[in-house]
Order: C-alpha cells, then sequence, then structure tokens
C-alpha cells in the first residue's frame, strides 16, 4: 500500500503500459466538438446575416470605452467578492488573488471544465488552504452572486413593467427561475454544514468537512455587495452595447436584463471557457425580449472581448503594483 492509499479504499491494478480508460480523452474529444460546433453555427449565422452584421459599425469607440470601463470595475468587485470567504482562512493579497484568477481564467478557456478551479485550488493549497475550505469559499462566492443577479433582475423588471408594460411571459418565468436559485443556493449555506455534521455523510470527506464551516451575516452581506456592484457594472455593459446596436427606446434597460437572467450559465463551465455557450444563451434569451440572434451573438462576443481586455488590464495594474510595492 502506498502512502496515499487509506485503508479499506480499492484501487485496481493495471499492469504496465495499460491506461485507465477512454473516459476522460472521450469526453475531452466530445465537449471539443461540441464547442467548435456552436462556434461554427455562429459563423454560419452570420455569414447569412452579412447586412445585420454591419450593424457593428454602430459600435463607436465611446460605446467600446465605455463597456470596457465597467468591465474593469465588474473584474475588481469580483475579486473582492471572491477574497471576502477566502480571508476568513487565510491571509490573501488582493492582486494576489487577481493573478491567481486571471491565470485560471487563461487555463479556463484551454482547458474543458476543470481548468479555472483546478489553478486557483493548487496555488491556494500551497498556500495551506484544505480542499474543504476552498469549496466551501468558492460555494459562498458563486451563490451569492447569483443572488445579487437576481435581484438585479427583479429590479429591471420592475422597471421595464412600470416603462414599456408587460414583459413576455417566459422572461418572468426565468426571472422567476433565477431567483428561486439564488434565493435556494443562500437557504443551503446555512443548512448544508448541518446536514455534513451527519454520520450518513462522515465516509465523505470533502462534505464532512464542511461541518465546521459558517456563512456569516456579515460575509454575506459583503460577498453581496461586492456582487451586487460586479453584475450592475456587466449590466451598464450589456445595457451600453445593446442599446448602441439595436436603437430600441428601452434598449438599454432590456439588454441589461439579458446579462441578470443569463448569468447562471457563466457559473456553469460546459466548454472551455464556455465558448459558443454563453453566446448563444445570451442570443436566445435576448430573442425572448424581441433583440435578434444576430445582435445578441454580437454583443456576447464583443463582451467576450471586453472582459478579456479588463482582465488583462488587471493583470498589467497588479504587475505594477507588486513591482512597486513588492508584494501582492
Amino acid at each position: 500500500m502506498s502512502v496515499n492509499e487509506e485503508p479499506g479504499q480499492w484501487i485496481p491494478q493495471r499492469s504496465p503500459g495499460q491506461t485507465t480508460g477512454t473516459g476522460p480523452s472521450g469526453r475531452r474529444l466530445l465537449i471539443t466538438a461540441v464547442a467548435i460546433a456552436l462556434l461554427a453555427g455562429i459563423a454560419a449565422h452570420l455569414l447569412s446575416r452579412r447586412e445585420e452584421l454591419a450593424y457593428v459599425q454602430r459600435l463607436s469607440s465611446t460605446v467600446l470605452l465605455t463597456a470596457l470601463g465597467c468591465q474593469f470595475l465588474s473584474q475588481l468587485f469580483w475579486n473582492e467578492a471572491m477574497l471576502v470567504p477566502l480571508r476568513a482562512y487565510m491571509k490573501l493579497g488582493y492582486w494576489e488573488l487577481f493573478m491567481v484568477r486571471s491565470g485560471g481564467f487563461l487555463v479556463g478557456a484551454l482547458v474543458p471544465v476543470a481548468g479555472n478551479l483546478a489553478v486557483r485550488m493548487a496555488y491556494l493549497k500551497r498556500r495551506g488552504l484544505t480542499y474543504s475550505d476552498f469549496a466551501w469559499a468558492t460555494m459562498v462566492s458563486n451563490i451569492v452572486a447569483l443572488l445579487a443577479a437576481a435581484v438585479l433582475a427583479v429590479m429591471a423588471v420592475g422597471t421595464l413593467w412600470m416603462v414599456t408594460g408587460a414583459l413576455p411571459s417566459p422572461v418572468l418565468v426565468l426571472t422567476a427561475a433565477v431567483l428561486g436559485l439564488g434565493l435556494t443556493g443562500v437557504a443551503a449555506l446555512r443548512v448544508l454544514p448541518r446536514l455534513a455534521g451527519h454520520s450518513r455523510f462522515q465516509r465523505w470527506r470533502w462534505l464532512s468537512g464542511m461541518s465546521s464551516h459558517r456563512a456569516g451575516l456579515g460575509t454575506l452581506t459583503a460577498v453581496l455587495g461586492f456582487s451586487f456592484a460586479r453584475h450592475a457594472f456587466s449590466f451598464i455593459s450589456f445595457g451600453v452595447l445593446y442599446q448602441a446596436l439595436a436603437r430600441a427606446p428601452s434598449g438599454f434597460l432590456t439588454g441589461g436584463l439579458v446579462y441578470a437572467i443569463t448569468s447562471p450559465i457563466r457559473i456553469v463551465t460546459i466548454t472551455p471557457g464556455n465558448l459558443g455557450v454563453n453566446e448563444w444563451v445570451v442570443a436566445a434569451v435576448g430573442k425572448l425580449l424581441s433583440f435578434d440572434l444576430t445582435t445578441g451573438l454580437i454583443v456576447a462576443l464583443v463582451f467576450r472581448g471586453l472582459s478579456l481586455a479588463a482582465q488583462g488590464l488587471g493583470v498589467l495594474l497588479a504587475a505594477a503594483w507588486v513591482g512597486l510595492r513588492g508584494q501582492p
């Protein structure tokens, strides 16, 4: 028995050169094929709507710089929202986490499903953070961020209702679903530690280890505030882009609502960087709000590019800070 084996743990034996199976490779190929198919679909649609593709010319430098500035601020607030629950377990610098997140973001765009989390987990584990602590902090930041997006969506729906009248039923259902997910998630954060302490869950070390965690009101409030600010700036980015492209009277609010409703898909990674997935989901939800698919795809693609640029600006600022101060 090796030092990594535990008593009672069954470990399959294999001969030298024998592989463990084609499951992971097959899954990776499938995910890559899905991403390629989605991107090919985007390319085919845009090429078949060349007259609508000319909408891109409506994105002036002022619009793009405004959206970029909002995305940069969104990244800063997002980093703070993730830092708050982590600081309960370790001392971690603001720009240190930003650079780790940026590295994870880059790897996540190349490695299907878990690249982003794996990079952050590997680094923070070297700093002394346990898997249970990391999982709990990640759950808190993601679930509370989902609730913040849901609150923003409800506010946008209420405002649009007063301005334009009744909204399509599917939009109301989606908004209610996002709000329900957020509230259910926060309730689960309160219940999970007690369930994890039950004797039935002791065989799962990662789950039983969460019995000692608590989501205090102060932590939840801080994460909610930072997450709301993060989503608000992204809401503005979407609104500005949709308003410039569609030129509808309520394009800003409606475009921002598309962002808020589609926030859950940004938490779940299906393809590397969710490439193709985010774009089609945004386009589909935008279609429900009377935007054409081309506008939705353009907004999603430009938003992705601006997010990458904002992340790069943050890395440059972090590098300058470390260079001047000598510590992150």
